[in-house]
């Protein structure tokens, strides 16, 4: 038994000295090319993983429900939302009882053997030595302890956790509504871009001509060079503008794909609707009615309500620290050893702890809790202020907006009147083609002007619905395909607005929210750690 016990001696001496060594030997490893570039493959393939292929032109309505479903930042936000979820769920653990088993193993190279000693006389008794316990020994217990104070703390921690899931879900509506924002805006730029592209393509072709038959006429002195020069100059400016115009459409398409989480390059048409299909929307709210739905549903005021709630949590648990802690304890215990009468037994114990230091900090701490819980109420009280400021904002730029919209359409309507007048008499020879480029390029300038009126009137209006809190899409939905998206999401204001609270989960995570209460949940816990530890205690006696 000897050279058992100095095997294991000399390999835990050779295990040790293994693990020191290679701990020193820890040096940083970058990744290799190869691997950046697998990792990059992997990544693009995920990021497109799983869409629908656009079968049809986009209308609106379908952008915003493939920005729902696809757009990264809104799936980050969900994953943010579901990760708050899953914390409520582990609170609800460290409300229960510690539940821990040990299990040892002792080996002594030599009997415990003592020797006693007369108190009064100091004497050693001279009779051999007795011990009372085997050199080898196996101990093994499993033990319930609650301690009632942290039970209180993580009760209220719960609470911050479960709120902290509502804010992340108010930050999800948040990301939805300056996303449906985002989008209205870009779908009529690429609406735009989509419209004139080929009208801006053939214009500077024939600009181009023109001016090569403008230099070629110069070049021969066909006519006088001061109004050679004058076509040129008007031509040049004519293709200097449908260049800056091109410029602008070009990007807007990309910026579209990129929300919608379309593959960059991508072609996809969008279903521009005619254009009496471009009007200003009615918005059926009064100033005060606005305030009012702002008040109850702006997201980042729901948040705050939040945070106070979170503050006053925090101060509940500072109290709680400066009460004494009480641990209440049971265990199974046994032990091997054969001098014992009874290898198996149970333990009871109550335990009482209260650090008197606390008591010296008290007034500082709750001090500090109540600072808190005014700042917090102070940011509250401001987001209020600012949020009804904007509500005023708001409402004044988009009807700004729409104002700027309306001049835009009527200046656009007599640019293309003045544009198709110039093209007829060009083909009838009663007008040079320098002016019906000239007029062209200014009826183009219009129509772009046109949409991005609109485009910014398209966005006042969602940025209204943000601040008043309307969610774009309805918390129950039949169906969560893109279809059912789009014919469930709501681009224009019904008369009224209800004040109903935001949902706590969004669709994909709502499977998680459905769990029983936590007060259920801590009584069937209990009930089933007793039944446990009786059934195992049992277990033990059986053997």
């Amino acid at each position: 038994m000897t050279v058992v016990t100095t095997r294991m001696a000399r390999l835990l001496a050779a295990v040790s000295t293994a693990a020191l060594l290679s701990a020193c030997a820890v040096t940083p490893t970058p990744f290799t090319a190869d691997e950046f570039s697998a990792r990059a493959k992997a990544d693009r393939a995920a990021m497109f993983e799983g869409q629908e292929v656009i079968a049809k032109p986009l209308t609106l309505a379908d952008a915003v429900a493939r920005v729902l479903r696809y757009n990264l930042d809104k799936r980050a936000k969900m994953m943010e939302e579901a990760l708050a979820l899953g914390q409520t769920s582990l609170d609800r653990f460290e409300l229960l009882p510690k539940l821990t088993a040990n299990a040892g193993y002792t080996e002594r190279s030599e009997p415990n053997a003592t020797r006693s000693r007369d108190l009064y006389t100091q004497t050693t008794s001279t009779s051999n030595p007795s011990y009372s316990a085997d050199r080898f020994s196996v101990t093994s217990d499993l033990g319930l302890t609650w301690n009632i104070l942290d039970f209180g703390v993580s009760y209220f921690t719960a609470h911050q956790n479960a709120d902290r899931a509502l804010i992340a879900s108010e930050r999800r509506r948040k990301t939805i509504n300056n996303l449906v924002q985002e989008v209205r805006f870009t779908f009529w730029r690429a609406a735009a871009a989509q419209t004139l592209k080929a009208k801006v393509t053939d214009t500077i072709t024939s600009a181009e001509k023109a001016l090569k038959d403008s230099e070629k006429v110069e070049g021969e002195r066909l006519k006088n060079p001061i109004e050679s020069l004058r076509i040129q100059k008007t031509l040049l400016e004519s293709i200097r503008q449908l260049e800056a115009i091109d410029q602008e459409l070009t990007s807007a398409k990309a910026e579209l794909a990129a929300l919608i989480n379309v593959a960059p390059g991508s072609d996809f048409k969008l279903d521009v609707p005619a254009n009496g299909g471009m009007s200003v929307p009615e918005w059926p709210m009064d100033i005060g009615a606005m305030e009012q739905a702002a008040m109850i549903n702006n997201p980042d005021l729901r948040e705050q309500d939040y945070q106070s709630r979170i503050a006053l949590d925090d101060t509940h648990k500072e109290i709680l620290k400066l009460l004494p802690g009480i641990t209440v304890s049971f265990s199974r215990q046994y032990d091997s050893n054969s001098f014992l009468v009874d290898n198996r037994w149970n333990d009871v114990g109550t335990k009482v702890t209260w650090n008197l230091i606390n008591l010296l900090a008290a007034p500082d701490r709750m001090a500090h809790a109540d600072s808190a819980e005014k700042v917090v109420e102070a940011k509250r009280i401001a987001l209020r202020m600012a949020v009804l400021a904007q509500v005023h904002v708001v409402s004044h730029q988009f009807a700004s907006a729409a104002k700027q919209f309306e001049r835009a359409d009527k200046l656009w309507g007599i640019e293309k009147r003045l544009a198709d007048a110039a093209g007829n008499q060009s083909r009838g020879g009663t007008v040079n083609e320098i002016e019906r480029i000239s007029t062209e390029t200014s009826a183009i300038a219009a129509e772009l002007r046109r949409f991005q009126t609109y485009a910014q009137m398209q966005s006042s209006y969602g940025k209204l619905q943000s601040t008043i809190g309307a969610d774009p899409v309805p918390e129950k939905v039949a169906s969560h395909s893109l279809d059912g998206l789009s014919g469930a999401i709501v681009l224009s204001m019904p008369p009224a607005v209800k004040a109903d609270p935001a949902p706590v989960t969004a669709p994909e995570v709502q499977a998680a929210a459905a769990e029983p209460e936590r007060e259920d949940v801590v009584r069937d816990g209990l009930f089933w750690l007793g039944r446990k530890i009786a059934a195992l205690a049992e277990q033990a006696d059986s053997h």
